[in-house]
């Protein structure tokens, strides 16, 4: 019975190391926990779509999600925000939240909010981030539903949704 119990501590030692959030700094240098999911086979949860979420919703989803990929690298939200279908239009990956799981759940954030710009525009539907790309998803039901990266250019100005004071 002992070995067994060595065995099985030393099997499951290794991902509770994974499960620990890995320290980060943040914009002002000052260091914080950031959650790292790799142990975890895929995603914790999915967005449901729902065809009551308003175009108000739907923009502070699209700058949620903004911030969650981009900007603090948190995996648990991202993926929250992205529906089980999914489609990469990006060549050489394939679809399904499941295909980029392992890009992000060690929650790496891209860059700050100071150096990346962020639009949703209500007329297509799309959200849009920028940093050393320009990334484009299309939302459907409240939910990322589609991705682009290739040769995207961010809306002008006067087509981003303006979101409501006091909400970011």
């Amino acid at each position: 019975m002992h070995f067994f119990t060595i065995v099985v501590a030393a099997l499951i030692a290794p991902l509770c190391i994974l499960a620990v959030p890995l320290a980060a700094r943040d914009d002002e240098g000052l260091l914080h926990e950031r959650e790292n999911l790799c142990n975890l086979s895929s995603p914790l949860q999915l967005c449901q779509p729902n065809a009551s979420v308003t175009v108000e919703e739907t923009a502070l989803r699209a700058y949620k999600f903004y911030r969650a990929f981009v900007v603090d690298g948190d995996p648990r939200t991202m993926f929250s925000l992205i529906d089980s279908v999914y489609k990469q239009n990006s060549p050489g990956y394939q679809s399904g939240p499941q295909a980029i799981w392992p890009l992000f759940c060690s929650g790496r954030k891209i860059d700050t909010e100071q150096n990346t710009a962020w639009c949703f525009d209500a007329s297509t539907n799309m959200s849009y981030a920028r940093y050393s790309v320009t990334d484009r998803w299309r939302w459907v039901d409240g939910c990322v539903h589609e991705h682009w990266d290739r040769n995207e250019r961010m809306p002008s100005q006067d087509k981003c949704y303006k979101l409501p004071t006091g909400t970011v």
